[in-house]
């Protein structure tokens, strides 16, 4: 399910990954813990987002603070020349659609919107989803955790 506020996902700790920073893109509002896509010219926009104004490139990590650009906040996308957002990587607990179990460790994992992911690459009748990250394992309450790296 789409993000409506922001979320905190449990996480196990992993070695740095490089992280970049980037705007949100106009018109996007961002929650702390949406999933990010980095479209083509740089910018951020969400996985479910229909036609950016960019084409989208690649999951690259999960927002660090809620971003408002859709105009309706008022509040300018960066402050004192600060990047808008900067997506981390690692190992997340994020909801899958359905929980997948040991036999899929490894595997490739998908974005279904913001604040879901998926095995599923293609839903029938839909489009590809972008790879977000791999099945890394389980915790000991059964927790699916997904490496973005």
């Amino acid at each position: 399910m789409a993000l409506s506020a922001d979320a905190v996902y449990l996480e196990k700790r992993t070695p740095a990954n490089p992280e970049f920073p980037g705007t949100v893109a106009a018109g996007v509002r961002v929650y702390r813990g949406s999933l990010l896509v980095r479209c083509k010219d740089g910018t951020f926009v969400l996985p479910q987002t229909k036609s950016p104004a960019s084409p989208a490139v690649a999951v690259v990590g999960i927002a660090d603070r809620g971003v408002d650009n859709t105009g309706a906040s008022g509040l300018a996308t960066s402050v004192g020349g600060s990047p808008a957002s900067w997506p981390h990587k690692g190992c997340y607990a994020i909801p899958f659609d359905t929980a997948p179990d040991w036999s899929s460790y490894g595997k490739p994992v998908y974005a279904v919107d913001d604040g879901t992911v998926s095995l599923t690459q293609t839903p029938s009748g839909g489009t590809a989803r972008l790879q977000v990250g791999t099945l890394a394992g389980f915790d000991e309450a059964g927790n699916a955790f997904t490496l973005i790296s």
